[in-house]
């Protein structure tokens, strides 16, 4: 089974999805939750592979949810966050442009 079931496109949504300042986002869903979840591994495959990006997760707790983390990436700030029960990865910028690249540098890692 592949590690996400759907990747949404980039598009305008508030910061927390719901609500917050105005940006671009987009979500990766996967069947696999809990400790299953890719999304820890996915973002710790993207800080070794551009440690530019200065991302530094939480420790890991054997029953996270609800994980919160930034990066940097071109120069703009992007906001990361996911859940292991709902099984998602979430990453949103005020920038269109940070985002989208962003998104394109991680892609081929969700594999």
């Amino acid at each position: 089974m592949a590690a996400y079931t759907k990747i949404e496109d980039v598009s305008a949504l508030p910061q927390d999805i719901n609500s917050g300042p105005k940006g671009w986002g987009f979500r990766m869903w996967s069947d696999k939750l809990d400790d299953e979840a890719p999304h820890r591994l996915i973002l710790e495959r993207f800080a070794a592979t551009h440690p530019e990006a200065g991302i530094k997760l939480p420790p890991y707790d054997r029953y996270e949810d609800y994980v919160e983390a930034t990066a940097i990436w071109n120069g703009a700030l992007v906001a990361i966050y996911y859940e292991t029960i709902l099984s998602y990865l979430w990453l949103w910028s005020p920038d269109r442009a940070t985002v989208s690249s962003f998104r394109t540098a991680l892609l081929p890692l969700a594999g």
